[in-house]
């Protein structure tokens, strides 16, 4: 685990216990494809990060057990099947088909709702929203919420990228806009000084 007791210690009963749990399980049974470049931007680091953001603003939304375990489940899959440290699309399908893959093997339940918010949450939201809401039928509504919450989540950790790599404006929900100074401080605290700077001077190409 990368970030501090100081923090997890912070959090709800709720949110340190789920944290806690989903940490070690991808720990412990999720695999990553090896991304060319050896620098940690999409591994288990960042998903740690985004499971963690995802928790608090589920439960701050108020969110049930099934949603926020969907919330934890997309959180520590989403990024597994990257071949690269840029925009990847379709990344997620790649990743949502090894959840699949894996629940049928009888290791975790599986949920169509985190299936769908990693599925997608690579895409635009348009495309994304249209599609889920087409497949989720009667909880349509469950599953975007997982899907918002979701990609806010993903997205509060680009702050790992640089602070130009975040814009507070596209953010789907209040919880996620209050988060954001949390969000720098956990990268701050989780990421080695100089893989940091590393970081930024590598995505400074791509800086409007």
């Amino acid at each position: 685990m990368n970030i501090s007791e100081k923090i997890i210690g912070q959090q709800s009963p709720r949110v340190k216990r789920m944290f806690a749990y989903w940490v070690e399980y991808m720990e412990r049974h999720v695999v990553f494809w090896e991304i060319p470049g050896n620098i940690d931007i999409h591994t288990q680091g960042h998903c740690e990060r985004v499971l963690l953001h995802a928790l608090r603003i589920g439960e701050k939304r108020a969110l049930d057990d099934r949603s926020m375990t969907a919330l934890a489940h997309a959180a520590i899959f989403h990024d597994t099947r990257r071949k690269d440290n840029y925009l990847d699309v379709g990344h997620g399908g790649r990743a949502s088909q090894y959840y699949r893959t894996y629940c049928g093997q009888g290791a975790l339940g599986f949920l169509p709702e985190a299936y769908e918010a990693m599925k997608f949450h690579d895409r635009d939201d348009a495309l994304g929203n249209q599609l889920i809401r087409r497949k989720g039928s009667d909880q349509a509504d469950v599953w975007l919420e997982v899907y918002h919450v979701f990609k806010d989540a993903d997205a509060l950790d680009r702050l790992r990228l640089g602070t130009w790599c975040l814009d507070e404006r596209y953010l789907r929900t209040a919880e996620a806009k209050g988060m954001v100074a949390f969000a720098q401080q956990v990268v701050n605290e989780t990421t080695d000084p100089v893989e940091l700077e590393r970081m930024y001077r590598m995505m400074e190409t791509f800086r409007p």
